[in-house]
Order: structure tokens, then C-alpha cells, then sequence
């Protein structure tokens, strides 16, 4: 502990243990198992953080548990945790959210007494106490239904003065679009009420949505479990000084780690020039890694001469298994998820559309839906006209702007391979 630090605490969010990973296929046993345990692994260095720093108390602030039917399995390894840090002295806060909330199914375990469960009627406050003195006041509130779609922190009432004011919050600020919009609350809320630091989950990704009284903070999950969720995951540790100043430090917590990667194909002269750049990616990767495990998605792009070798390949087939080679015995193993072919043919395509011929007229309309004011809904009218609109309907409505486009850049790109074989 720093000279200057009155006292510490771990603020994580979003354990989802025994969180299976998503979008992978079969995978060889030694890697399967590493996935299994993954959430548990990083889940233990949280504690590892914990007990080293000598922190007083750590902080969940909501999803312990993937879900609310929690597996045994999950239970009893978050409590030898609890028991864990109960042996080091440490204090543990914990605050459910809509992947465990309180009405979910307990196997009725004993909770250790170093543990507090906020409730989910009202927000409790619980004191950090340190010889004989109140450090910190902790303020708290759980979901007890999935489903929270009213604003929480009207509920938390003003701190008393003094002591470091901290509330747990498992809440969705500004509405952000990528998750549920539960517990929504806007920033100036949570700045109005008072307290030196916001300790919130729910985002997955690590946000500090603002730094000084009062720190508003997401740290993120502490283990990806998708491409989604590429980069550092972990929990951070914060130390407050004598001037009840935070100063806030990121410990990563995965085991293993989400990459994606794009791999322009220019200036690639064949096949055997892509392969000695792909093994360099994935050493580079294994470095960044540093020591963990990596599962990485790769997209090849831009034009070249390889499109016309690649367009015919099954490249899922024929290059990730080769690519995957001596992975499965390592520690720091680099797992190709998969490959994904978005190159265009070696041509200029602004030249190519001004041509008078059938080819033109393809490129032309292609641009065409491009540049009118909406091309989604253009696409779409497009598509609903179509005899294979109706089995499609659902797939197609989840469709985002971003996907229609891809979609037609694929159609664009596989038209030309189809109409210029030659090229």
C-alpha cells in the first residue's frame, strides 16, 4: 500500500461465471478446458489483486452469475472467494444485476460474515470501518426482478459528510444502445447526488465516464467471452489518500483474450505470402497477449491479386486448421477463430463503372443505392420484394445499416468475380 493511501478497494463488475464463450466452434480439449475455467480463473486473480494490494473491501456491483438459474458449480466456487478473502481480512460488497438477480435460484449456502448483500427494496448503507474509525460509506441497492426499467439512483439518499461516499449501481448511463437499458440513469444524475465515487456494472466494456468527485466508473467485465469483447478485461484498484482523492489503477484479470485483426492483401504476391504474414500476426498477438491465452478472428482486405486465389477457397477449412497447428498444448495459445474474406479484385472500380456495358450498368446501380439519402431502406424494399423475403423476415429485420452495406459490398464483390472471371 502507498505511503499516502488511507485505504483501498477492488471495483469489478460482471463475473458472469461459468459464462460459456460465444461464436465458437468445436475446439481441441486442451483449449475447451482453458474456455470452462476461464471465468473462474479471472475471478481468482481479482482476489490475487485483492489479498497482494491488502485492500479493505471489494466491490461487485452486479452479474456474480451468468444467469439467474446460477449453476452449482458457480455458487460454490464464488463462495470459496468469499472465504478466500475473508481469511485476508477483506470485506465484500456485492450488488446483483439482471443476470443474477435476487429472486434467481440459491442452493442456500452459507454466506460468509465478510460478505454484504445489498436488498433490493431500498439502498442500504454499510460503513468501512478501520481501527475504530468510519473510512467509507457504502451505499448499495440489487435487482430483485431481471428486468429494472425504472431510474435507481433517486433512491440513494444524500451521503452523510465525512467519510469516502461510494455507491454500487449495476445501471445503464445515457442509454447507450449496445445494452439493455436497465436501471437508466443520465450522468448529471449521478453527479448530483452527492458521493466521491460511482462504482457501476452492466457495460462490458471499461468506461471512466468521469474522473474527480465524483468518480463515475464502469470497469468493464474481468473476462471477454466473445469477439465483442476484444482487449484487456479485469477490475481496478483504487487507493484514496488522506485528502479522500482516488487515484484509480487497472488490473486485467482474463485469462484469455479476444482479438481481431485485419490483414490488407496488397502487395501479397501468393498464397505462400499470406501464409508467412498470418503466422507473423499471430506472433505479434502472442505477444500482446502476454502469456495468456488469444482467440483471434481475422479478416483479410483491401485488393490484390490473392482475391482471384481466395475467392474459391473454403478459407474456415483450408487455412484455419493449418493456422492452428501446435496450438492446443500451449499456455499462450493462439486460436484462429475463424478467417474471414473481404478482399476485392485488383481493379479501379470508378473507371471500370464509367464503362457503357452490362458491367457498368451492375457497378452503377451497386453506387446508386450507396448514395441516396437512406440506403437501408432502400435495401430492405429491395429485399422484401424477393420470393426468399419470408422465411428471411426475422434474420434480415435484425439486420443493422452497417450489415445491409457489408452485405452489398459482398454483392457488389462476388457480381465482378462472376462477370470478370478473367480478372
Amino acid at each position: 500500500m502507498h505511503d499516502d493511501t488511507l485505504f483501498s478497494f477492488i471495483h469489478c463488475a460482471d463475473l458472469h461465471l461459468d459464462s460459456p464463450f460465444e461464436g465458437l466452434q468445436a475446439v481441441a480439449p486442451e483449449i475447451g478446458r482453458a474456455l470452462w475455467n476461464a471465468t473462474f480463473q479471472a475471478y481468482e486473480r481479482i482476489l490475487e489483486v485483492a489479498i497482494e494490494n491488502r485492500v479493505g473491501f471489494i466491490i461487485v456491483a452486479g452479474d456474480v452469475y451468468d444467469g439467474a438459474d446460477r449453476s452449482l458449480r458457480a455458487q460454490l466456487r464464488f463462495r470459496e472467494g468469499l472465504l478466500r478473502a475473508r481469511e485476508a481480512g477483506i470485506q465484500v460488497y456485492v450488488a446483483h444485476g439482471n443476470h443474477d438477480p435476487l429472486s434467481g435460484w440459491e442452493a442456500g449456502l452459507t454466506v460468509p460474515d465478510n460478505v454484504h448483500r445489498f436488498g433490493g427494496e431500498q439502498v442500504d448503507c454499510i460503513d468501512f470501518w478501520r481501527d475504530g474509525r468510519v473510512l467509507a460509506r457504502i451505499y448499495g441497492i440489487s435487482y430483485t426482478e431481471r428486468e429494472v426499467t425504472e431510474n435507481l439512483v433517486p433512491l440513494f439518499p444524500s451521503p452523510f459528510p465525512g467519510p469516502f461516499a461510494i455507491g454500487i449501481l449495476h445501471c445503464n448511463v445515457g442509454a447507450d444502445p449496445d445494452y439493455d437499458n436497465y436501471a437508466p440513469c443520465g450522468l448529471t444524475d449521478l453527479v448530483d447526488a452527492g458521493l466521491n465515487y460511482w462504482a457501476l456494472g452492466h457495460v462490458h466494456n471499461r468506461r471512466q465516464l468521469r474522473e474527480g468527485r465524483p468518480w463515475v466508473v464502469y470497469p468493464g467485465n474481468t473476462q471477454g467471452r466473445s469477439v465483442r469483447e476484444c482487449g484487456p478485461r479485469g477490475c481496478f484498484l483504487v487507493r484514496v489518500d488522506g485528502t479522500g482523492q482516488a487515484h484509480l489503477e487497472f488490473c486485467p484479470t482474463d485469462v484469455v483474450r479476444w482479438f481481431q485483426e485485419e490483414i490488407p492483401i496488397s502487395g501479397l504476391g501468393g498464397l505462400d505470402a499470406l501464409l508467412e504474414e498470418l503466422q507473423g500476426v499471430k506472433e505479434e498477438i502472442r505477444t500482446r497477449a502476454e502469456g495468456r491465452g488469444a482467440i483471434v478472428r481475422l479478416s483479410l482486405s483491401g485488393r490484390g491479386d490473392l482475391h482471384g486465389l481466395l475467392r474459391p477457397l473454403d478459407l474456415n477449412r483450408d487455412l484455419v486448421g493449418h493456422l492452428r497447428e501446435g496450438e492446443a498444448g500451449r499456455p499462450d495459445f493462439v486460436w484462429l477463430e475463424s478467417v474471414h474474406n473481404q478482399t476485392r479484385p485488383l481493379l479501379n472500380l470508378e473507371a471500370r463503372r464509367e464503362v457503357q456495358d452490362f458491367v457498368g450498368d451492375f457497378l452503377r446501380a451497386a453506387q446508386a443505392l450507396r448514395l441516396v439519402n437512406n440506403p437501408g431502406s432502400g435495401l430492405r424494399e429491395i429485399l422484401a420484394a424477393r420470393p426468399e423475403h419470408r422465411p428471411l423476415k426475422a434474420e434480415l429485420g435484425a439486420l443493422t445499416e452497417a450489415d445491409l452495406m457489408s452485405l452489398l459490398e459482398e454483392a457488389e464483390t462476388l457480381g465482378l468475380d462472376l462477370l470478370l472471371p478473367e480478372d
